[in-house]
């Protein structure tokens, strides 16, 4: 087997969107390591190059680089922003692993990233604030969405604890709201004021996400007209889907003291000492 293959299988191994997530930033952050080394022998700098790779706040510069909309939510701006990112993600989005898809996890992962931008984008071109920096400022991180998968978390297992450092136990709903406090906090300092808005935009998504999925909120979904307008992006509601939702959430929700029991035991032993019925219980409670 070569390297190749090797690489693909870890990625593959699992089926883990989180463990994949890290896997694709990591190489992008060997690539701009070997970015660094051509440059320094080329006699350029390197961010000459991956800026092209960061979402610019300027609009006629985005205009320009549509594909740093993406782009951007895989390179860091160093070792340190990314090791913080990456474990953020290991050790709170495997939680949600075990309740969502590979397919869920990786959506609220980029479309929150997404989300990130785009209030970025919006927040540079329309305050006061920036109007003397707008024209130079870009974006790069997966902080947005690893804040959605963090909210996201927060809102669809609310009473789920986690103890950090073995010292204390805290609910996912509290730590998800410590993110948002600690940016909501940090703004007025002034400091990656652009990293900050990509938070919020992150964890607005991360939670109408669940929401969505709960079947508390309904949020259109798009998709491809095959028909004669087959150009043409339409805006579809699957209504047998919708209404499915409803109805699973009109359901008696089970008694708070077997849900807390519940989390009590995979806070002692895992998810996967879970009962079949223990696991059908947990989901009935986070809708």
């Amino acid at each position: 087997m070569d390297i190749w293959e090797k690489i693909k299988y870890e990625f593959n191994k699992g089926d883990s969107a989180v463990k994949q997530i890290i896997i694709v930033n990591l190489a992008v952050f060997i690539f701009t390591i070997l970015v660094g080394v051509v440059a320094t022998v080329s006699g350029f700098q390197s961010n000459d190059l991956l800026k092209y790779f960061a979402v610019p706040s300027d609009i006629g510069t985005l205009l320009m680089r549509p594909w740093s909309l993406v782009t951007n939510i895989f390179f860091h701006s160093g070792f340190w922003h990314l090791l913080g990112n990456m474990m953020l993600l290991f050790f709170l989005g495997r939680i949600l692993e075990e309740f969502l898809s590979t397919k869920q996890v990786w959506h609220i992962f980029i479309f929150g990233g997404l989300s990130g931008v785009v209030l970025f984008v919006t927040g540079y071109n329309l305050l006061p604030v920036f109007v003397d920096v707008v024209s130079e400022a870009d974006l790069r991180g997966a902080s947005g969405g690893v804040t959605a998968i963090i909210v996201a978390t927060g809102v669809f297992l609310p009473r789920y604890q986690i103890r950090p450092f073995n010292l204390f136990n805290i609910e996912m709903r509290w730590v998800a709201l410590l993110f948002v406090f600690r940016d909501l906090y940090s703004f007025p300092n002034m400091q990656n004021l652009g990293g900050i808005i990509a938070h919020l935009g992150g964890a607005l998504f991360g939670a109408l996400y669940i929401l969505d999925l709960q079947g508390k909120i309904e949020l259109p979904t798009f998709s491809w007209n095959t028909g004669k307008s087959a150009n043409m992006k339409k805006v579809v509601l699957d209504e047998k889907e919708i209404k499915t939702q409803k109805k699973s959430t009109q359901k008696a929700k089970p008694n708070q003291d077997e849900v807390d029991a519940i989390l009590d035991k995979i806070s002692r032993s895992g998810y996967d000492s879970l009962s079949k019925t223990e696991k059908e219980i947990l989901f009935k409670a986070s809708e």
